[in-house]
This record gives C-alpha cells, sequence and structure tokens, in this order.
C-alpha cells in the first residue's frame, strides 16, 4: 500500500471511531476518536477537512467537561495550533474566518491560564503569509517576549522559526546559526529537522558551504521521499537542484514524485511543490531539454517545455486564490520570484560521475590535477584503470573507506567520463565508490550514487559486482529508513546470487534479508512468503541453525498477518525442527549451535504464550475470566523460560549470553504470577552470578540493578511485555 491509501485508511479508520463512539453516546471515547480525527487530517495531507471535528471537540468540551481528563484538555488547546494553521493553508477559508480562529485560541487560552507564546508565533507565520512585514515584526517580538509553557512549540520548531526569521531579514548566516540545534540534531520533532534541512540549501549555497548543503540535500530528500505531508519540502529539494546545476537529478526526483501533481487537501503545500516543479521545468528548458519526455498529471504525454506550461499555470492559478483571499499580492509575487530564479552554481555535484560539460564550470578543486609525473601522459582510460586499481589496493586496509579511497575513485569516474575513456570503467568506479559511502556509514551519499549507477549496469558488468549494487543499496535504504525500497533491492539481488555457481548460501541470506525488510516495512503477509522462500533455501544447504531463525522469525510475522493461532503453529514447527536437529547432531560446534537455539526457540515461545494475555494477571483487574486467561498465559510463558534455561545450562560458555537475560525474564514471570518469594530468590541468586562475570560493556551491572529491584521486599519490577524477535 502507498502512503497516499495508507493516510485515507488512517482517516476512514479514525472517521469510523468517531461515528462508533457516537452511536454509543461514549462521550470519553468519542473525544478520543475526534482528537485522532483532527491529528489524521491535519499531518495527513487533509488540513481542509480539520474544522468540522474540531469545531465538535469544542462543543463536547463546552457542553461536558467532565468527560475531558487532564491529558484531552492539553491536547484541545494544543490542537488551536494545528487549527489556526490549517486555515491560513486553505484559500476557500475566509481571511476573516482564520482571524477569528486565531481570537479564538488568543481567548482560550487566556481563559486556561497559558501563555500566548503559542499565539504570538500562530500570528507571526499568518503575518509572513500576508506579506505584512510590520505586523510579523510586533508578532515576533511578543513572541520572544511571551514566557515558554506548556502550550509552547518544541524547542525544534522554535529554532526553525527564529531561523526563518533571520532569512526573512536577509541575513542566510543568522538563519544557519538560528538552524544549528535542529541541523545538528540536538532537537528534532516529526517535522523536524526535515523541514530545515530543506530551508537551509539555499542559504549554505550562498554562504559558500557547498559540502554541507550537499549532504543535507542527500540526506533530507532521504527523509520526505515517500512522506506524503511533506510536498513543500520535496519542492525545495528540487528548486536546490534546479539552481545548482543538477538538473537531471531533480527530473528524477521529480518522476518519482509523479503521484504530488495531484491536488491535495493541503493548497499551500500543493502550490510550493508546483513553485519548485515549474522552476526546475523551466531551467531543463533553458538547458536544452524541452523535448524530453516527462512524468506528469495523469492522460497526457509531457514533455519538459509543455509539463513547464502546465505547473506555471497552474502554480499563478493557485497564488492568486490565496491573494484574492488575503487582499494582497505577497503570495503571487513569492512564487513568481521562485520561479524566476537563477542559479547560485552550475556545477555543484552531488555524487561522481561523467563530467560536466566543459572543465571551467566545475567545482573549484573537483577535478584532479594529473600532476607532473609520467602518468600525465596516460590516456584517460589507463588513467581511469590506474586511479581504480590504486583504490582497490586500498580496500582491504584501514584506508579502505577514508579520504584517499574516495578521491581515486572520484578520479577515475571522472576520467572514465572523458573523451577516449571507459563508460564500463566509470559505471564500476562508482559503483565502487557508492560501496564505499555505505561501507563508511555515509548512507545518504551512498543511496545517491548507487540510484544513479545501476541504470547503467548490464550484462557487460560481473554478476557479483550487480548482486552488491543491490546489497549496497538495499543497506542504504534500510539505513535511511526506507525498508520496502530496500526489500525490494534486497530481492533482486538474491536473484542475481542464485545465478552463482557458488552463490546459494548469499542467494538464503539475501532472501532473509528482504523477509526482515518487509517486516520492517509493516508487510507482514509478504514477509511471511519470503521468509518460508529462506527456510527452502537453508533447507537445502543443511543450514540447520539458519533454517530454525527464519521459521521463529516468520512465526512473528505470521502474528501481524494471520493472528495468534497461526503464530503458536508456526512457532510450534519451529521447536519441532529445532528439536530434531539438535538430537540428530553428533559433533560440536554444530550440537552446541542447535542447543542454544532450541534454547532461544523456548525463549519465543515463553514471549508468545504472552501475547495471549493483555497484561500482568491481577485479580482486582478486569474479569475474572480475563484473570485466568492472563495467569494461564504467563504460567504456560513461566513453563517455557524454565526449558530454555535448562536448555542453555547445558550448552556452557556459548550459553551463557542468553542464560542470564532468560533468567531475569522467569524471574519477572514469578513476579507477575505473585510468586514473590520465589522472585526475590531467583533475583538475588542471579544478581550474584553475574557480578562475578566480567562486565566491559556494564550490560551486566543493568541486569544486576533490576535484581536488585526484584529481590526488595516491597519493590516491583519494571516489567514490559516485550514482542521478541528471532
Amino acid at each position: 500500500m502507498g502512503p497516499q491509501g495508507a493516510t485515507r485508511n488512517l482517516h476512514a479508520r479514525a472517521g469510523e471511531l468517531a461515528d462508533e463512539a457516537a452511536a454509543t453516546d461514549d462521550r470519553p471515547r468519542l473525544v478520543a476518536a475526534l482528537t485522532l480525527l483532527v491529528q489524521s487530517y491535519s499531518f495527513g495531507g487533509e488540513c481542509a477537512r480539520t474544522f468540522v471535528p474540531f469545531r465538535r471537540l469544542l462543543r463536547l468540551y463546552d457542553e461536558h467537561p467532565a468527560d475531558f481528563g487532564e491529558d484531552d484538555v492539553r491536547r484541545l488547546h494544543w490542537m488551536f495550533k494545528w487549527v489556526v494553521t490549517d486555515a491560513r493553508r486553505q484559500p476557500g477559508v475566509p481571511l476573516t474566518e482564520v482571524e477569528a480562529w486565531l481570537a479564538r485560541m488568543r481567548r482560550r487560552y487566556s481563559a486556561a491560564g497559558y501563555s500566548e507564546r503559542a499565539v504570538h508565533g500562530a500570528e507571526f507565520r499568518l503575518a509572513r503569509h500576508l506579506g505584512d512585514a510590520a505586523r510579523a515584526t510586533r508578532a515576533y517580538t511578543a513572541w520572544t517576549a511571551a514566557a515558554r509553557d506548556d502550550m509552547a512549540d518544541c524547542l525544534a520548531c522554535e529554532y526553525a522559526t527564529e531561523g526563518l526569521r533571520q532569512l526573512d531579514l536577509g541575513d542566510d548566516r543568522a538563519a544557519l546559526d538560528g538552524w544549528e540545534p535542529v541541523l545538528n540534531g540536538t532537537h528534532s520533532c516529526h517535522r523536524e529537522p526535515h523541514e530545515t534541512l530543506a530551508r537551509s540549501l539555499l542559504p549554505l549555497v550562498r554562504t559558500g558551504r557547498t559540502d554541507q548543503a550537499r549532504d543535507h540535500h542527500l540526506r533530507g530528500y532521504g527523509m520526505v521521499r515517500a512522506e506524503e505531508a511533506f510536498g513543500s519540502v520535496v519542492g525545495r529539494h528540487v528548486e536546490f537542484c534546479a539552481l545548482t546545476g543538477n538538473e537531471p537529478r531533480g527530473l528524477r526526483i521529480l518522476a518519482e514524485q509523479s503521484r504530488r501533481w495531484a491536488d491535495t487537501g493541503d493548497p499551500l503545500d500543493h502550490l510550493e511543490w508546483l513553485a519548485g516543479a515549474a522552476l526546475l521545468l523551466r531551467r531543463a528548458v533553458e538547458t536544452g531539454h524541452g523535448k524530453r519526455p516527462v512524468p506528469g498529471p495523469p492522460g497526457g504525454a509531457w514533455t519538459a517545455a509543455t509539463l513547464l506550461d502546465h505547473a506555471r499555470e497552474a502554480a499563478l492559478g493557485l497564488a492568486s486564490r490565496f491573494d484574492r483571499r488575503n487582499g494582497t499580492t505577497a503570495v503571487s509575487d513569492g512564487v513568481r520570484s521562485r520561479m524566476a530564479a537563477e542559479p547560485l552554481r552550475e556545477d555543484l555535484r552531488l555524487s561522481a560521475g561523467p563530467p560536466g560539460p566543459a572543465p571551467h564550470s566545475r567545482t573549484p578543486g573537483s577535478r584532479p590535477d594529473p600532476g607532473p609525473g609520467p602518468e600525465s601522459s596516460l590516456s584517460p582510460v589507463d588513467r581511469a584503470r590506474l586511479s581504480l586499481a590504486l583504490a582497490q589496493s586500498l580496500a582491504s586496509s584501514d584506508d579502505g573507506t577514508g579520504p584517499q579511497a574516495e578521491r581515486l575513485l572520484a578520479d577515475a569516474a571522472y576520467f572514465a567520463g572523458l573523451p577516449g575513456g571507459s563508460r564500463h570503467l566509470g559505471t564500476l568506479a562508482r559503483l565502487r565508490l557508492g560501496g564505499l559511502h555505505c561501507e563508511a556509514g555515509r548512507h545518504d551519499e551512498a543511496v545517491a550514487v548507487l540510484e544513479s549507477v545501476l541504470p547503467d549496469l548490464d550484462e557487460t558488468h560481473e554478476p557479483d559486482d550487480r548482486t552488491q549494487a543491490h546489497t549496497w543499496l538495499a543497506r542504504g535504504y534500510l539505513h535511511t529508513h526506507q525498508p520496502a525500497l530496500a526489500a525490494a533491492q534486497f530481492t533482486l539481488a538474491a536473484a542475481l546470487a542464485r545465478t552463482s555457481p557458488d552463490g546459494r548460501h548469499e542467494e538464503a541470506s539475501l532472501t532473509q534479508r528482504a523477509a526482515q525488510a518487509l517486516g520492517l516495512a509493516g508487510q507482514p503477509a509478504q514477509a511471511c512468503r519470503a521468509y518460508a522462500r529462506a527456510e527452502e533455501l537453508w533447507r537445502a544447504l543443511g543450514e540447520d541453525g539458519a533454517l530454525v531463525r527464519a521459521q521463529r522469525a516468520r512465526a512473528w510475522e505470521t502474528l501481524a498477518a494471520h493472528g495468534l493461532a497461526a503464530a503458536d503453529t508456526a512457532m510450534a514447527e519451529a521447536l519441532r525442527t529445532n528439536r530434531h536437529h539438535a538430537e540428530a547432531a553428533e559433533q560440536d560446534p554444530e550440537r552446541t549451535e542447535l542447543y542454544v537455539e532450541l534454547g532461544r526457540t523456548h525463549v519465543q515461545l515463553a514471549r508468545l504464550a504472552m501475547e495471549h494475555a493483555d497484561g500482568p494477571p491481577l485479580a482486582d483487574w478486569g474479569t475474572p475470566e480475563q484473570y485466568t486467561a492472563n495467569t494461564r498465559a504467563f504460567e504456560t510463558a513461566l513453563a517455557h523460560t524454565e526449558r530454555a534455561i535448562e536448555t542453555l545450562r547445558t550448552c556452557g560458555g556459548p550459553g551463557l549470553a542468553d542464560l542470564h537475560p532468560t533468567e531475569l525474564l522467569a524471574t519477572r514471570l514469578e513476579f507477575a504470577l505473585g510468586h514473590h518469594d520465589r522472585a526475590a530468590a531467583r533475583a538475588s541468586a542471579l544478581a550474584a552470578a553475574v557480578r562475578e562475570r566480567p562486565d566491559p560493556d556494564g550490560t551486566l551491572a543493568h541486569l544486576a540493578e533490576e535484581c536488585d529491584l526484584l529481590a526488595g521486599p516491597g519493590r516491583a519490577p519494571r516489567h514490559q511485555r516485550r514482542q521478541g524477535r528471532a
């Protein structure tokens, strides 16, 4: 399911909950459902629909304040900020109504005893939108003077506002300084640093900090590429590409984001997307790509030139609707200015690759200096081979991912792209460069390079190189929080590994990694199928430990996809497989490995048993039937934990890493079942045992501290049910 489908489903489910609560006159439940509905509309690209459920909430609060808990009241006032923002972003909401929402917010905050800091912040953003500089100054001054309290924006958003004010005043350096706590990760929230990374791009270029701009683009676009509510942010990344000589990448982003051409429930967000797209398309036409086919709105065959006309007309039409509502020309003026912007740089390279159109347009220092040595007489292809060989000679050393290797690979790509060079070698150099970024943990850069490399990898390249390209890209997608894309790349890598004579083990491993990524992507049914395929491969290879781990993982995905009964069956299958192979193994280390896995399987069965309960068994909470069911589930879990401990103790040193956490789980279960004396005895013995073991990373110290709590009279454990994973 794509992001739009997921968002629609959230809206629909929230609406159903509200209808069900209203039908049963369950007002506390209705309060919770309406709150969810307001949130889903406001942050899911449907802000035009926020007002009706919020008005219902206000009416409920005025008529039945007792139905609102302390947290409900706080949330109600917090949501005023969303509603005022959403009203401003809808040209169909009259300005008088926008101002009325702001006035209501001010009155309600005052009556509740809250600071007006958040009110002044909302007014500042409205004044900026209206182009009222004097009002913006007054509101910003009042905002900075007002006290912070529970209604104040988070620190990430407040730092974003401070930088935005400096940007309005034309001071790029002060804006970047103001944004620094967000850009360096000190403060973040659900919209930051996404928005500030995008806003920082042009100020960074204008102040000469191009390396940081490049990093912010690669990192920031990866964070929002699949997010429905960040159209304006994507538009700023497109704008950055248009103004830094990266029009081809901008067009690739435009193609990837083609769903954003559709009208959304957030017109201001859509307008900022249209303005960025129109600027990019204008630059594409000016650089000779006007006839290039490009994806656009459904129902037409578009070229860059025809799509430019459409984007410009749509942007100006939408801007004029805001101006008619506002009684100013501020929005249209801003859109025209953005669409007419001239490039700040012609040559800000985002990754190594073929050279630009002319040497003089390259970034200073980016073109390799051939130097006075004898290699300066070599042909471009020979120099590319030499640079690539030197980089590969560093691969096994500590310098394999360092600046020298990166520079050599960039040189190889550059020389291979010159006349007389070799496209094959250039692709190989860029592939190695993407892998270098991946191994060094620079995953945003790795993704940018590898995405550009994949289309150039063909049958002339070794299958192992093509497999590695997909694997590196999959790892990059995982680390940039794009598990669905990672799963697709792991699957492609596994298919390529299958064609290699010695690739059966790699195919199995990559198939299992694809299954794990599908689980992370919230696709449990697909993950089950991928795990089942991995099990077939491990079984054929005779890799019994890996087979059991895949079966356990499939059981947990089965829980998400098909429910508890099916998960119980799948985990029981893993237990049978594990026990059979452990009993059949005759030699170590295979025998010990399988018995360690058997201990782990019993732990997973214990955790799965706890899924049958809705919490610890408490006689004074819930119905007698639920208490009985919870007790039975926890007793079953304890029995499996006991078997796990017994098994792991027979494994000696290899079982120690699992033994002590399993003993702690048993202690928690005893406590939850009310066996306090047995829990205290277990805890004391376990604390003494772990304190005798080396503890270089402090892990065992934390375990011992929890045991002390469990052993102490009258002290409750920090008990949580945690869903395990193989």
